[in-house]
């Protein structure tokens, strides 16, 4: 047995010659194009530079310190987290929902109506936004004129600073949802039908079936999607920069669209750096989080 376990491994080894020959033209994209970019930001977020005119200053930590009592900061995190909390979790709870409604055996015209629910996924941000931004227009659009049919005064959706991040996140809840709810339909079709027949036979209810069957089954595949929507969501920006721009009042700025302005209207390369890196933090966390706590690893691994 130990002979056999030796000679594996042996031909485990043989073969990392022949693999990182097939993997070095993907690697060298890799480092050219996110590790190095990665590198430097981090380099750059110790620095003062303005792009233009001058040579970069080094600082220290001074970029941090100058975020951390910035008002404006702490204002972007906060609707970056909104946004990120309320996308994520309506997205995951319709999806799922939309998942169990689609996965009946006696619904008709079942792929009909998941590829309709799947095209937001793949349609393009940019062109969606500018539909939106159609749809919510005050004096025209869509929504307000149905609302105008039953005697309601519609606001102006994307100048309230009341009501211009909720319009935003029914765009990003709207692409989130069709993606969960291909991947929880995969999960579901991967029970076992055996679970939900002892149920029925038990005189269990579609709502007790549900809450103990369904949701405990597909808890694996719930924190998989939790954790790639959170860090989705965190690094919204397309949206966000076609609809608002981070207005009215800082309503809708978030960490990306601080970013972009700080480093392609204000030229502040240092400071934009800085927040980059702070939203790689974040980021990673959520990785680390994923990787440690929640173990799906461990999933993938069984």
């Amino acid at each position: 047995m130990a002979t056999s376990m030796r000679s594996i491994q042996k031909k485990r080894w043989g073969d990392l010659p022949a693999a990182f020959f097939f993997l070095f033209p993907s690697l060298v994209l890799i480092i050219i194009f996110c590790f190095y970019p990665m590198v430097e930001t981090i380099k750059l977020s110790f620095f003062q530079w303005n792009k233009v005119t001058t040579q970069p200053i080094f600082i220290g930590l001074e970029n941090y310190v100058t975020l951390f009592k910035s008002d404006r900061f702490w204002n972007s995190i906060q609707v970056t987290f909104t946004y990120t909390f309320w996308v994520t979790a309506i997205s995951v709870i319709g999806g799922l929902i939309l998942a169990v409604i689609l996965n009946q055996p006696r619904l008709v015209l079942t792929s009909f109506w998941r590829v309709l629910y799947f095209l937001p996924t793949i349609t393009p941000t940019v062109a969606a936004a500018m539909v939106w931004i159609l749809l919510f227009n005050p004096n025209y659009g869509f929504i307000n004129t149905f609302l105008r049919n039953l005697d309601i005064a519609g606001p102006n959706w994307l100048s309230s600073t009341t009501w211009a991040l909720p319009t935003v996140m029914s765009l990003g809840i709207w692409r989130r949802v069709g993606f969960t709810l291909i991947v929880y339909l995969a999960a579901l079709q991967a029970v076992p039908k055996d679970y939900y027949e002892s149920a029925s036979m038990d005189g269990a209810n579609a709502w007790q079936t549900f809450r103990y069957i369904t949701i405990p089954l597909v808890a694996p595949t719930t924190a998989m999607l939790v954790i790639l929507g959170l860090i989705d969501s965190f690094n919204v920006f397309d949206s966000v920069l076609v609809m608002t721009r981070g207005g009215p009042s800082g309503a809708t700025e978030v960490l990306g669209q601080y970013l972009y302005s700080d480093a392609f209207t204000l030229f502040k390369m240092g400071l934009s750096s800085a927040i980059a890196v702070i939203i790689l933090i974040i980021t990673a966390s959520v990785t680390i989080f994923q990787w440690r706590v929640v173990g799906l690893g461990s999933y993938e691994e069984q």
